[in-house]
């Protein structure tokens, strides 16, 4: 077989495709605040390294939580847990405020986080780089707290429990 029997004659992929496509990889859900408080739900986070702790995440540049990590310079990975599944949607649209309404969330390590959490990770920003429509920020880990709540997962974009 050669390599271009492969390969669809049509290499054109709309965003409808391509998120339906992606969403076959788990992924967690995590909601991504800074001082102000402010914050957005974010999927795009992963690992960058353990040595040192480093987390990288990807924020569309049009971002109002984007603007204060800039500006703030630091920011904590909320891993959400089960219990607050219906954060996806609230910190996803509207304002601040909006967002923030009714959360339990509290100050660790010099920026907000939420209290109900399975895990948080709070971080100081290292560097960041445009790319596309986005930018990624890697953030050097300070603090960290993992809880006994399991945590929200998407797959085919449906949520999911995964955990103790």
């Amino acid at each position: 077989m050669k390599t271009e029997d492969c390969i669809p004659g049509d290499l054109s992929v709309s965003a409808e495709e391509y998120r339906h496509a992606i969403s076959r990889l788990p992924t967690g859900v995590t909601v991504i605040t800074t001082i102000g408080p402010v914050g957005c739900t974010a999927n795009a986070v992963m690992s960058l390294s353990v040595d040192p702790p480093s987390v990288l995440l990807s924020l569309t540049t049009t971002s109002r939580t984007l603007a204060h990590i800039r500006s703030e310079g630091r920011f904590a990975v909320n891993v959400l847990s089960w219990t607050d599944r219906r954060l996806v949607a609230q910190f996803a649209t509207g304002t601040q405020a909006e967002r923030f309404a009714g959360v339990p969330w509290h100050w660790a390590g010099g920026v907000p986080v939420l209290t109900q959490a399975s895990a948080i990770v709070v971080c100081t920003v290292r560097e960041t780089v445009s790319l596309l429509d986005h930018t990624l920020i890697a953030g050097a880990a300070e603090w960290t707290q993992a809880n006994d709540i399991p945590a929200t997962v998407l797959y085919g974009n449906k949520q999911y429990a995964v955990g103790p």
